[in-house]
């Protein structure tokens, strides 16, 4: 499993290194949601931590980077990101976002 530098994490987690400990070991995570890079252009997908355990994302861990309660929380974490991207590059394309803030020091 791969974990975003500037992982976005819901206010609802309350022990954020125990549910990452869980989501590598391949643990029953029950109402977690993952945000994970796509392999669609520009696009992040928002999936249940349940289905990371399929041989599929075994074999081919995807680069999480929000991780939340709810879907509804997923989304929130969704809509946050477009608003960062939107105010710091004026896009909305989030994979070159991430991958600006990933890589830049002192982004602010």
């Amino acid at each position: 499993m791969k974990y975003y530098r500037y992982l976005y994490v819901s206010d609802s987690i309350n022990n954020i290194d125990k549910v990452k400990k869980n989501l590598k070991a391949h643990k029953g995570v029950l109402g977690i949601y993952v945000i994970m890079l796509s392999s669609d252009p520009d696009q992040v997908e928002i999936m249940n931590a349940a289905f990371l355990r399929l041989n599929y994302y075994i074999k081919h861990p995807p680069i999480i980077v929000g991780i939340a309660k709810t879907y509804d929380e997923a989304l929130m974490l969704v809509k946050d990101m477009v608003d960062e991207s939107l105010f710091r590059t004026g896009s909305a394309s989030l994979k070159d976002f991430l991958k600006l803030k990933a890589s830049t020091e002192n982004f602010s």
